[in-house]
């Protein structure tokens, strides 16, 4: 409000001064500042009233009615043009007011019969007239810069202390995590020295302290020591008690049959309680890397853009210009840089005069102010109307990326256990997924297209692809109510650079097809959900325009009739003629059926990127 207030008495002060600049007789300043800052809309109100009262105290009379006539006109035409709902750019807001000012003059010089009309006299209200329209012009350009600069303080200060307590949440949660992981102790597989020697004392405990014999079966290392070691260690490999065992433990106890027994039990209760400990320690460790990944995230969204507003201050105070020069309001002007160099402009579009104006047009005029070409984003609307809507357009990749599926169904089901999903991320990335749900029909459907779904969820808010699926493993673990899994076969291509990120989980090999080759991605790891451990570390290639990446999930090689199935889709893809990637999916699926003898025995699911420029 401050700020406002002591620009707007800049301008009352310019405009005083004004009010005292005489050119032959003239004051032309006063309606170039007058013009340049009604037309910017800056408290017009308050500006006007104290204009007018300045006009009065300082000018000479002749000069307050020209001036305050011709003023007055202007802003009753511009009025009257806003009804009309017909905008009227600056330089042509500027003409009109050159025009009125100049027809003002000469019906004052015909209504008075002292007026002067020699040539000069005659011709200087003309001249004046096309000062004040170039001057209001350029003075509106200066004007809007003015009043819409701000401090870079002020920007500071509101910057500042949400990366500051962003980066202390994310030191609190990698502590935090850090100091669980030192809580989950490595189990060894074997139950050691020590384990064997517990259970055995609870053996004795139970069969042997009420025996005569105990203290010379148990005094030391004995006979019935190693034979009850030996007991513990076969049933521990998962070998039957054999019968020279047996005749040991019989010519050692008396109570032979009740000491086996017990020593199963206690075996048993001692594998059990192995086993939840182990399943405590998985747990520890995956709560660990959650919040782990947690702070990853943070960290990842304080770095993963930049601000650019103080940096690109002068190129946003002209974009503002243009796009205000078309009739439009802008609030929330934003300029982000990503690390691969890309550009987003974030912003708040309202039409003021006139009805509407396309995306189109919008996006001309902020062409004119960037460096790089932009592009409209994909949800934006296509017409700015009255309704103040958010808009967002980012650089113009090297390439854009279109996608095709192709899908045959098991015979025997009629739906297919497969999902898939592909969309283009404001980041700049586009994205495709693919998952393979176990068995086979509407359960296998539900499962694969609920890892889809999850994935793309994570990636539209803009999660880290090693984050997003270390939390959907977590998820699947802890919410699984039986051993069924999806694979995930994932892929990101930056359409800035071309490169593009393979995550395989449980997935089949995967090809890209470029100019003079095809190239085979494989991985190996088990499904979503079968493991706490998940293989986060891509694949790494790299697209150009006109390559094709193909994704197809295990029942397109599994049940082909041929010794080397990865070779033979690979060939087949090699030899395929270019075409648009639906078509491309469809002939892969085509080939493969006469491999299969026309069966399909599995669900088959062929999804195919292809790379093109623009």
């Amino acid at each position: 409000m401050k700020e406002k207030v002591g620009k707007l008495l800049g301008c009352l002060l310019v405009g005083s001064l004004c009010c005292h600049v005489k050119m032959l007789g003239c004051y032309p300043l006063v309606a170039v500042l007058f013009a340049a800052v009604y037309m910017e809309n800056y408290c017009r109100s308050a500006f006007v009233a104290f204009m007018y009262l300045w006009m009065v105290l300082w000018l000479p009379i002749a000069g307050l009615f020209r001036y305050g006539i011709a003023l007055l006109v202007w802003m009753v035409v511009l009025a009257v043009m806003q009804k009309m709902q017909v905008h009227l750019r600056r330089i042509a807001q500027s003409v009109l007011c050159g025009l009125i000012l100049a027809a003002v003059s000469y019906g004052g010089k015909v209504m008075s019969a002292s007026a002067d009309w020699t040539m000069p006299a005659v011709l200087l209200p003309a001249f004046e007239g096309m000062l004040v329209a170039g001057l209001s012009f350029f003075a509106s350009r200066l004007a809007a810069m003015a009043l819409q600069w701000h401090p870079k303080a002020k920007q500071r200060e509101q910057a500042v202390a949400l990366p500051q307590q962003m980066h202390s949440y994310r030191q609190a949660m990698a502590g935090l995590a850090k100091s669980i992981e030192t809580m989950v102790v490595p189990q060894e597989n074997q139950y050691g020295t020590s384990g064997v020697e517990q259970m055995r004392q609870e053996l004795k405990s139970r069969i042997c302290l009420q025996c005569d014999r105990c203290a010379l079966c148990f005094g030391g290392v004995s006979d019935m020591t190693l034979v009850v070691d030996a007991l513990f260690e076969t049933v521990e490999q998962g070998k039957a008690i054999d019968a020279q065992l047996q005749e040991k433990i019989y010519t050692q106890c008396s109570r032979a049959e009740l000491l086996i027994q017990e020593a199963l039990s206690i075996f048993e209760k001692a594998e059990l309680n192995l086993s939840w400990y182990r399943r405590l320690c998985e747990h520890r460790e995956m709560i660990a890397g959650q919040i782990d990944a947690m702070a990853y995230v943070v960290g990842d969204c304080m770095e993963q853009e930049q601000l650019c507003d103080d940096k690109e201050r002068w190129r946003l105070l002209q974009l503002r210009y243009h796009l205000k020069d078309q009739g439009l309001h802008v609030s929330d002007l934003h300029m982000y840089q990503k690390k691969n160099g890309a550009v987003r402009l974030t912003m708040q579009l309202s039409m003021g005069w006139g009805n509407c104006i396309t995306i189109k047009e919008v996006l001309a005029q902020i062409n004119s102010c960037m460096s790089s070409p932009m592009i409209s984003a994909a949800d934006n609307r296509n017409i700015v109307g009255r309704d103040k809507a958010r808009y967002l357009f980012i650089t113009q990749p090297k390439m854009e990326c279109t996608y095709g599926v192709a899908k045959m169904v098991q015979s025997s089901q009629t739906v297919s256990g497969d999902s898939f999903r592909a969309k283009r991320l404001e980041s700049g990335r586009f994205v495709m997924a693919l998952s393979d749900g176990m068995g086979s029909g509407m359960r296998a459907h539900g499962e694969s297209e609920t890892v889809v779904d999850l994935f793309m969820q994570f990636m539209e808010a803009g999660f880290a692809v090693d984050v997003a699926l270390r939390l959907m493993n977590a998820a699947m673990i802890f919410g699984a109510d039986a051993e069924r899994f999806s694979t995930l076969d994932t892929c990101l291509v930056d359409e800035y650079t071309g490169i593009v990120d393979f995550y395989k989980i449980g997935a089949h090999v995967s090809f890209i097809r470029h100019k003079s080759r095809v190239e085979v991605v494989a991985a190996g790891s088990l499904p979503m959900g079968a493991s706490v451990e998940v293989d986060t570390i891509p694949n790494r290639s790299y697209l150009e325009a006109g390559d094709y990446l193909v994704l197809v999930t295990d029942g397109v090689l599994e049940y082909l009739q041929v010794e080397e199935p990865v070779d033979m889709l690979q060939d087949v893809i090699g030899e395929l003629a270019d075409t648009d990637a639906v078509t491309f999916s469809r002939k892969i699926i085509e080939r493969i059926l006469l491999f299969t003898g026309g069966k399909v025995a599995d669900d088959m699911t062929v999804l195919v990127l292809k790379a093109l420029e623009r």
